[in-house]
């Protein structure tokens, strides 16, 4: 008699339908983060996607206005498995196409100079 052949894949009633799926707050609040500046780090087995606020803070020593400097100021890392990765990959790429069809396309942004400062008067 021959061995059946077992289907190494689960059935499809597992699989999981997340638009249906129920969306549930932790109590103490659901992090939230500002971020200007993204990086990443990767494993074998997933992406660490790093969250930076880029910001202007002035020097210890003379903390003038005139006298700051940039400083990158990690916020939050969110690791995600591969998989979920390249789902989010797409996401992205649909809502920035959609987004690029109602208000044109993205561009790269230029820093504007300091304004000319009035000198006070004696």
């Amino acid at each position: 008699m021959k061995d059946k052949k077992r289907n190494p894949e689960a059935p499809p009633s597992t699989d999981v339908d997340l638009r249906n799926s129920i969306l549930e707050e932790p109590e103490e609040g659901l992090l939230t983060a500002y971020s200007n500046v993204v990086n990443l780090d990767w494993t074998l087995y997933d992406i660490r996607l790093r969250f930076a606020e880029l910001m202007q803070v002035p020097n210890d020593e003379s903390p003038t206005w005139i006298n700051q400097h940039s400083v990158l100021l990690e916020r939050v890392a969110v690791r995600l498995p591969w998989h979920q990765a390249k789902a989010l990959r797409d996401m992205l790429d649909g809502v920035i196409r959609n987004y690029e069809a109602v208000n044109g396309e993205l561009k790269p942004l230029k820093l504007a100079a300091a304004p000319d400062m009035p000198t006070p008067e004696a």
